[in-house]
This record gives C-alpha cells, sequence and structure tokens, in this order.
C-alpha cells in the first residue's frame, strides 16, 4: 500500500513539474500588463474642436511600467487639423511612442531601409528624418538628428530642427546645405 501511494504521488508531482514549466514558458513568452487594439482612430480636441486625429493598424498600450506608454509598432498616420476640420499638415512614421505622463510622443523610421518620419504641411514644404518628437503640451515638433526639407523652390539639408506642430513655422538649428529646384523641373 505505501509503495502504490509511493508511486501515485512520484506522477503527480513528476506531472505538476511538467505542467508549471509549460505554464512559466507562456508566461515568459507573453507581456503581462498590455492592451492591444487594431484599426485605432484617436482624435484630440481643444475647446471642443477636434485638432488632431491619429490612426495606426496596431495600438499596445503598456500599462504596468514605471513610465505607461502607447505603442504603434506597425506606423502611424497623424492629421493636424485647423477649427474648420481641414488638414493643415500630415505626419507618417513607421513606429511611435506616446509617453502618457510626459505627453510627449516619439516617431521613428529606419533611414537605413529606405523610410523615413515625414512631416508635410499645406504650402507644399516636407520634412523627412529618422526621428521626430511632438510635445503634445506645447504644440512643436522637434528633433536633434539629419533634416531634409523639400519645399518648391529648394531642398534644406540640416541637424536639428524645431516647428509648431501644424509645421506652418519652424526653425533650423545648423543648416548644412541647400540646392535650388527648377519647379518645373521638380514636377517631372
Amino acid at each position: 500500500m505505501i509503495r502504490i501511494l509511493a508511486v501515485f504521488l512520484g506522477v503527480i508531482l513528476f506531472g505538476c513539474v511538467n505542467d508549471l514549466d509549460e505554464v512559466n514558458q507562456l508566461f515568459e513568452k507573453a507581456e503581462t500588463g498590455t492592451e492591444v487594439a487594431r484599426d485605432i482612430e484617436m482624435l484630440y480636441s481643444d475647446s471642443a474642436i477636434v485638432r488632431v486625429r491619429i490612426i495606426g493598424p496596431t495600438l499596445v498600450r503598456h500599462l504596468e511600467t514605471e513610465k505607461p506608454y502607447d505603442e504603434f509598432p506597425d506606423g502611424v498616420h497623424v492629421d493636424f487639423l485647423d477649427a474648420d476640420g481641414t488638414v493643415s499638415s500630415t505626419l507618417d512614421a513607421q513606429h511611435a511612442e506616446r509617453y502618457i505622463r510626459e505627453n510627449i510622443v516619439i516617431v521613428r523610421a529606419d533611414i537605413n531601409q529606405g523610410m523615413s518620419v515625414t512631416l508635410e504641411n499645406d504650402k507644399g514644404e516636407r520634412l523627412e528624418t529618422s526621428e521626430l518628437i511632438w510635445d503634445e503640451d506645447d504644440a512643436k515638433v522637434y528633433t536633434d538628428k539629419f533634416v531634409k526639407i523639400t519645399k518648391p523652390e529648394e531642398i534644406i539639408f540640416a541637424y536639428g530642427f524645431e516647428a509648431k506642430q501644424d509645421f506652418s513655422e519652424y526653425k533650423l538649428r545648423k543648416v548644412v546645405g541647400r540646392v535650388k529646384v527648377n519647379e518645373k523641373e521638380f514636377k517631372n
């Protein structure tokens, strides 16, 4: 009887060890404290007027960290809107992180793979860079990285950039080159 009980307990304990290992492997692979949403559209308003629309295929909300943040791992598109609802500028990036407590968004792209963060305004100006930081509280965007600004009449290369979030006004920190462009040739 004692032998049967010992064999029975051995089988139970052996089975529990295997099950616990399998359970632990599942938890190591899965990240706890996150929420995932698909096909996201977020609207930000000021004084009951929608000012920003954010669209992304995937949103991962990381809640259990010292610095909770939202992540758009599959890219993001942002429309900055005028008071009448027309789009004044757009922002596109392959990756974005929004730090909830700081109201800071960092967007990035992989220049080595031919991709860049782009910010375009309704004047036909286009900024390209590898990283851009959007300060929601101050309503501005900035970077200390290399930037290329394409305007209808010229292309400007610089390190460092700061602008209103709608890209209507901007400052360049260290201009390293300018190329005049013939608008007719540029469009061809």
